[in-house]
């Protein structure tokens, strides 16, 4: 017990640390949106992991808080390289748009499919998911219509040694597969540069650069008349490792 108390407390310091910088950092005006997460990681076995995070996500120039969420995710190594996982997200929504406003819930789940391995001194990473989200307390009769989504996405790391720092590439492309979403295949992309560094008995910050588009089709016009809106995201992420196997 006092062994799990010892690599927790790093923990528990780190994220509150975490939290008094998202709240003082919400009230800048920067024209961009501001994501920050905070993550424990549980290596249960050598194949098994399992994590717990909390996300805050701000919008209008970081002014205004868009959506906090809890995500549970597991994942299990079928063979090296390879891995199946699963999540679910609790999310509370800041709707403050049109005559009904005021918080939502929603619930999502997501089933994913992961594999990595090395060329050289570069890491690969390539990821498909299937995700669906609903609002809570709603029919589909009210309006509520279950939005669901495939995502690919691959990522490039390369580790500079000297200093210890990882830089990621990654690409994530979207397909709406949500009832009555018509045919179009791909209607987002998202690209993010991200630079992390792990820091021994305190765990692991990452910094990133999102730049996401977003294709929304025009009422009552073709397929091929939509609007595309840009987001431009900065990102802090910190998460801590639990290893109950070393």
């Amino acid at each position: 017990m006092n062994q799990f108390k010892e690599k927790i407390k790093p923990f528990i310091l780190t994220t509150l640390c975490i939290v008094s910088f998202t709240q003082l950092n919400a009230q800048e005006s920067n024209d961009l949106e501001g994501w920050s997460s905070v993550q424990l990681d549980v290596k249960a076995t050598e194949k098994l992991y399992f994590s717990a995070a909390e996300h805050l996500r701000y919008k209008n120039d970081i002014s205004i808080l868009n959506t906090y969420f809890t995500q549970l995710e597991t994942n299990y190594e079928i063979f090296k390289g390879f891995q199946l996982g699963a999540g679910v997200r609790f999310i509370k929504k800041n709707d403050d748009i049109g005559n009904k406003q005021g918080i939502e819930s929603h619930f999502r789940y997501q089933i994913d499919a992961r594999y990595k391995h090395k060329v050289k001194q570069l890491n690969l990473s390539y990821r498909f998911r299937y995700q669906n989200k609903n609002e809570l307390g709603l029919s589909e009769e009210e309006g509520d219509i279950a939005k669901e989504q495939l995502r690919f996405m691959m990522d490039i790391g390369y580790k500079l040694k000297p200093i210890g720092i990882v830089f990621k590439l990654k690409g994530e492309l979207f397909d709406n597969i949500s009832k009555g979403s018509g045919s179009r295949v791909i209607n987002r992309n998202r690209f993010t540069l991200m630079a992390s560094k792990r820091f021994n008995k305190v765990g692991k910050f990452s910094l990133f650069y999102r730049v996401q588009e977003t294709m929304k089709p025009q009422q009552n016009l073709s397929l091929f008349d939509f609007t595309i809106v840009s987001k431009r995201i900065i990102g802090l992420k910190y998460s801590y490792l639990l290893d109950f196997i070393n």
